[in-house]
């Protein structure tokens, strides 16, 4: 997998999205092709998906038309139909009516000093999907500045702000998803990073916003003397939070923690949720590794750990899934690290780090 960077200062959303949907046409169009086909495969029409997407559209426009402006920008930039813009946002919306997907074992342990959460996270998708993504670095309608890994169309998924909060994210599925229009998760997701300055205050966002569909986006805070962190899962039922004690470990995959939500848990295929999910618990204690390259690669070194997802030959491609991305917050110095493979890969790959601040120094080392 091919990961991009783009940089940005641009103050205005709009003309941030012009910019970026003209550089990145190319991907853009890969993406809304790639993605119908998905949806074909699993049984959505095009115009069943761009319908899904239409009533996104009013949602987001109606919750953060800032972030609306940008998808308005990005579609005059690119030349794709505004529509295209908000389906490529909305995937995960319109594959929750039809498809489950499963993706994304994420861990955070919470120390009990002053210093940060210390956090891994491996994210995993279509083995022939979004083979090109993107780690943008921008600042916000708030004046905050982001910086985010994601595919192309997507406002964010992984990233952290200079602001002290970072957000991890992993697909849930729910028997209530589709059931109304609703802003996208992965706008929610750009809104914490945008607006939040505060644990309380990403939970806040989470709980303010209509959902069509579910996930869990685990937040990691700190302010210079205290971490926190917590697994907020959220669907059109609900939102959920599941703080994570200080001196503790918190894991997430793709199936819900919260009782009453897990009560209405939707999973149709075979899913190596619980599997990943008890790796990462047996090795809660890798988690407190302070070197993010360290931590990945001690998980990386558990025998035959299910975390590294491998794509599974007899199953059909739109049922493939392998892990393309581990990453690492640092929300004390506002960055990210990754490598774009698997834990039981990181050895031999380039591990980067790419900070909030245009001034701080990137590295890439083996």
């Amino acid at each position: 997998m091919i990961v991009h960077e783009w940089f940005s200062d641009a103050d205005a959303p709009h003309d941030e999205g012009v910019r970026f949907g003209a550089q990145w046409s190319p991907q853009l169009r890969g993406a809304r092709d790639s993605y119908l086909r998905l949806f074909a495969q699993s049984g959505v029409s095009a115009d069943s998906a761009r319908a899904v997407a239409e009533d996104c559209r009013a949602a987001t426009e109606s919750a953060a038309p800032e972030i609306a402006a940008e998808f308005a920008g990005i579609a005059e930039g690119s030349g794709l139909p505004l529509i295209d813009v908000h389906l490529l946002t909305a995937r995960t919306e319109i594959l929750a009516r039809m498809t489950p997907s499963m993706e994304c074992s994420t861990v955070v342990h919470v120390p009990d000093d002053a210093t940060p959460p210390r956090t891994l996270q491996t994210w995993d998708w279509h083995e022939t999907l979004s083979n090109e993504t993107v780690v943008r670095r921008l600042r916000s309608a708030s004046g905050a500045r982001v910086v985010t890994f994601c595919e192309f169309g997507q406002p964010a998924k992984i990233g952290v702000n200079d602001r002290g909060v970072g957000v991890h994210f992993n697909i849930l599925h729910h028997r209530s998803d589709g059931s109304q229009p609703g802003v996208p998760v992965h706008v929610l997701a750009r809104m914490i990073l945008d607006r939040a300055s505060t644990l309380a205050e990403a939970v806040e966002l989470a709980r303010s916003v209509p959902l069509a569909a579910s996930s869990v986006l685990t937040v990691v805070a700190f302010d210079g003397r205290t971490p926190s962190a917590a697994a907020v899962e959220v669907s059109p039922a609900g939102v959920a939070v599941l703080p994570a004690p200080r001196g503790q470990t918190l894991a997430h995959t793709n199936h819900f923690l919260d009782a009453e939500l897990a009560a209405g848990e939707y999973s149709p295929y075979e899913t190596t949720s619980v599997p990943r999910y008890q790796c990462l618990t047996d090795a809660a204690d890798l988690a407190a590794i302070v070197d993010d390259r360290e931590r990945a690669l001690a998980f990386g070194a558990i025998p035959d750990a299910p975390i590294s997802v491998r794509a599974r030959a007899d199953q059909p491609e739109h049922l493939r899934w392998e892990t393309k991305l581990t990453i690492a917050l640092d929300v004390a110095e506002g960055a990210i690290a990754f490598a774009a493979a698997a834990p039981a890969d990181v050895s031999a790959a380039a591990w980067r780090r790419v900070s909030v601040r245009d001034d701080a120094p990137t590295a890439s080392s083996r």
